[in-house]
């Protein structure tokens, strides 16, 4: 885990299902604290989907279907180049 915050923002990386922790608007003397509860929600995230079945783990579920439109995007796109030329 990166326990650490960049220097130029103030964006925690999330974790698959887990979203980016954003630390623009939150006072400073929280940053640690908040970090700590980000990791360990994603590290609570990892054992809950680590229990469930394989084809309704995130993974194997959301990111399938996104890299599949992703495939099927640029073959559009090439579909639609192929036309033009």
């Amino acid at each position: 885990m990166n326990n650490n915050i960049p220097k130029d923002k103030n964006i925690v990386p999330g974790y698959n299902g887990i979203m980016d922790l954003d630390l623009t608007n939150i006072p400073k003397k929280y940053h640690q604290e908040m970090i700590k509860l980000h990791n360990q929600d994603i590290e609570d995230y990892k054992v809950e989907q680590a229990k469930r079945p394989s084809h309704l783990r995130y993974e194997n579920s959301i990111l399938r279907v996104e890299n599949q439109l992703k495939i099927e995007n640029e073959l559009f796109q090439k579909r639609i180049k192929n036309k033009i030329n």
